[in-house]
């Protein structure tokens, strides 16, 4: 009961690790995410099944997940080809598309109570599918790949070799374990591969090594704490422990990328907006989150200013903080600073920027308390200097 709990518990961790991972591709740009989402969604299926199918004992989970698990090396192909950008020899191809049909096979008869052991019989042909895949892969010819193309690809080398002994664990009869240990090795695929975006792969040997570390010394004092004695359940208790290190360390990783490419957002924008006047460019950014509630005063609704005035203060900068105006640490005089509060606060805006001096259009917009002085400000910023540059020409 413990070992099936402890599997349940395991596969688990791993449909998180893996959906979650196969999400983030799915909102990625490129060729490769269908193929990221589709090999990742079908390891993350087959464990979800997997574990579900321990939990509850409903056969039709179990067939739905070695089904997934027997497509697994058709979508790793599809992989291979896309980060190489080349076709995968036809040899292989057929190869690995007949043993996906094979695994199908016995996934499908499984459920019939057959005499033999269908488990073994998927264990072959997907091993062999990945061993073959993991060939072609580190024999690929590096002067056709860009430096960080290269790097990617030894991510995926260095996770599958990694995760293939630990797959052939879920085959107790060709390798006998205590607990089932693909998922881990799923979870370092994705693992070095999210990690391949900003560091070397040589560089995660530290990372996982340390992640054993902690999971060594978590593991051993719950042992003591729950009495834990066997070996076996010692080892169970590990595998869970390091999933769970693996998985945390992943989505802090998923949702710093994605926080990131929300950031970089308007900066794409900002590339393909209308150069051409202040109003089709300020139309083009009006989606984004940090504009989207932008008021736009133009000279005849600053008729209690002087708008020469405050174009001449803004302009020497291209974004001006209420708090910094306040303070008294921006570049302005105290004359200068109270006409730009007081248009601030009326607004309830944070920030201001001239946007164009002919006629004079100021911009207030309001960030939220945790992105000011951050990147945001920056991307802010960008957006005034850039508005300003296509208003020049006219004054």
């Amino acid at each position: 009961m413990i070992q099936s709990l402890a599997q349940a518990c395991l596969d688990g961790l791993s449909a998180v690790g893996l959906g979650a991972y196969a999400l983030s591709a799915r909102r990625g740009a490129g060729p490769l995410a269908p193929r990221l989402l589709l090999m990742f969604g079908l390891m993350a299926i087959f464990y979800a099944g997997r574990g579900l199918y321990v939990l509850t004992g409903a056969d039709g989970l179990l067939v739905v997940a070695f089904a997934a698990v027997a497509l697994a090396p058709v979508a790793a192909l599809l992989v291979a080809e896309g980060v190489l950008r080349r076709h995968a020899p036809r040899a292989l191809k057929l190869a690995v598309m007949g043993a996906s049909a094979v695994s199908l096979v016995f996934a499908f008869l499984s459920a019939r109570d057959m005499e033999f052991d269908a488990v073994i019989g998927l264990a072959a042909p997907v091993v062999l599918s990945l061993l073959a895949i993991l060939a072609m892969l580190g024999t690929r010819d590096r002067a056709q790949l860009s430096t960080s193309e290269n790097r990617v690809v030894a991510a995926l080398v260095l996770g599958l070799a990694a995760a293939l002994p630990l797959i052939l664990t879920d085959f107790t009869r060709l390798m006998p374990a205590p607990i089932g240990l693909s998922p881990i090795g799923a979870l370092l695929i994705v693992l070095v591969i999210v990690s391949s975006d900003g560091d070397e792969p040589k560089g995660m040997a530290g990372e996982i090594a340390l992640l054993l570390l902690v999971a060594a010394g978590a593991s051993l004092g719950l042992a003591y704490a729950l009495s834990l004695t066997a070996p076996a359940d010692l080892a169970r208790l590990a595998a869970v422990v390091l999933a769970g290190l693996v998985v945390a360390s992943l989505l802090v990783r998923l949702q710093t990328q994605g926080a990131a490419e929300r950031r970089g957002g308007l900066r794409r924008r900002l590339t393909r907006a209308d150069g051409g006047s202040l109003d089709g460019f300020l139309a083009d950014l009006g989606e984004e989150p940090l504009l989207k509630d932008m008021v736009v005063l133009e000279a005849g609704q600053l008729a209690d200013y002087d708008a020469e005035a405050l174009a001449a203060t803004l302009i020497r900068r291209p974004l001006w903080s209420l708090a910094r105006l306040k303070a008294g640490e921006a570049a302005a005089s105290v004359s200068e600073a109270e006409p730009l509060i007081e248009l601030l606060e009326r607004a309830g805006a944070t920030h201001i920027g001239l946007l164009g001096r002919a006629p004079v259009r100021l911009g207030l917009a309001q960030l939220p308390g945790l992105a000011r002085g951050g990147e945001a400000e920056v991307d802010l910023a960008l957006t005034f200097r850039m508005a300003r540059l296509i208003t020049e020409p006219e004054r």
